[in-house]
């Protein structure tokens, strides 16, 4: 969004989504998914992250952005029969002044990490799950908010057989804590 003050008028202007190689927003924003197991037992749980990278000179409004008219940050999950995700923690933004805002905006840049869980019911049959996840966003830079995006990402969950025993993965996003 690009705002320009004139004799006491604000005027917002949004740059229109085209096909002709406008911007988008896509292009400055990438997320991907890890898990904390390299699979669940039917009846248990796992962690997962959503990483999404912010293009450098560029933010986007936090999950909880200061005002009701901005457009946060959600992660918008569609999971298969027998999985669901819970417990989604997206973290704090940080609170950046603007030459367009009277008022600090909550924002993310860099790289942000979304948290949550995913939890499989004991009747879960053992096999590879397609869990897909749109992340919704709009990006900005000092000068121009560009129209709302959402990207896709696609988790692939593998339930296990019984009695096999899943392997801890991604440590170093994880803590190596246990997922009980």
């Amino acid at each position: 969004m690009r705002i320009i003050a004139a004799t006491g008028i604000v005027l917002f202007l949004f740059v229109p989504p085209t096909g002709n190689g406008q911007p988008q927003g896509k292009e400055h924003v990438s997320v991907s998914a890890k898990l904390s197991q390299d699979g669940v037992q039917g009846g248990g749980e796992l962690r997962g992250a959503l990483i999404m990278t912010v293009a450098g000179g560029w933010h986007v409004n936090s999950a909880t952005p200061a005002d009701e008219n901005l457009i946060g940050t959600a992660a918008s999950f569609s999971p298969p029969a027998g999985l669901s995700v819970v417990q989604v923690q997206y973290p704090g933004g940080t609170s950046k002044k603007f030459a367009f805002s009277e008022e600090p905006v909550s924002v993310y840049e860099g790289t942000v990490v979304i948290l949550f869980k995913i939890t499989a019911l004991p009747s879960t049959s053992p096999g590879d799950y397609a869990l897909p996840v749109d992340v919704s966003y709009q990006a900005c830079n000092n000068d121009i908010c560009l129209p709302p995006a959402a990207i896709r990402a696609v988790i692939t969950v593998r339930v296990l057989s019984s009695g096999a025993v899943p392997v801890h993965v991604n440590d170093e996003l994880f803590n190596g804590n246990s997922d009980k």
